[in-house]
């Protein structure tokens, strides 16, 4: 008896942990557009205060402690001709793999762009990625809103259930 009890709990913690781990997904994504709204924070100021270049920038970067797990250690801090920046840049993030497309789209266009105009341009282009990672971060906010409790609690009934067909 004690051993059925024992496994019918186990089930329940099992679900339980399926549906929080679901829904922690899913606040990831919103993690995600504000730590990107952060980075493109960083960038516009550094571009903004002194014109800096990319590889300024991602000295910048490197200081900062974001809560996400981004790969920017492996980005290069001065020029190099052996190196290109943009494909370092889209190794950095092509290596995350908890992030959605839309996520990496925008990281990517974010390093496409960086070091290509003027600093006008420059700006105006990390505006225009801020409008794309705000309707990210409603879309998955509002995402996270309607989902995450749901998982949570169908990932606790399910254990529930099966936890009560092995009693």
């Amino acid at each position: 008896m004690w051993i059925k009890l024992t496994a019918g709990i186990l089930f329940v913690l099992g679900g339980m942990f399926c549906g929080f781990n679901m829904a922690d997904k899913l606040k990831k994504g919103v993690d995600f557009c504000t730590e990107a709204e952060r980075l493109l924070n960083i960038c516009e100021s550094e571009i903004r205060t002194s014109s800096s270049d990319v590889y300024s920038i991602v000295r910048r970067l490197k200081k900062e402690k974001f809560k996400i797990n981004i790969s920017i250690d492996g980005l290069p801090e001065c020029y190099s001709p052996e190196t290109d920046f943009r494909d370092q840049w889209c190794e950095a993030f092509r290596g995350i793999n908890w992030i959605n497309k839309d996520e990496i789209d925008i990281m990517l266009s974010l390093g496409n762009m960086l070091g290509t105009t003027d600093a006008e341009g420059q700006l105006k282009g990390i505006s225009d990625i801020r409008t794309r990672v705000e309707g990210l971060y409603k879309m998955r906010q509002n995402e996270y809103d309607r989902k995450g409790k749901l998982y949570r609690s169908i990932g606790l009934l399910t254990g529930a259930a099966l936890g009560i067909i092995i009693i």
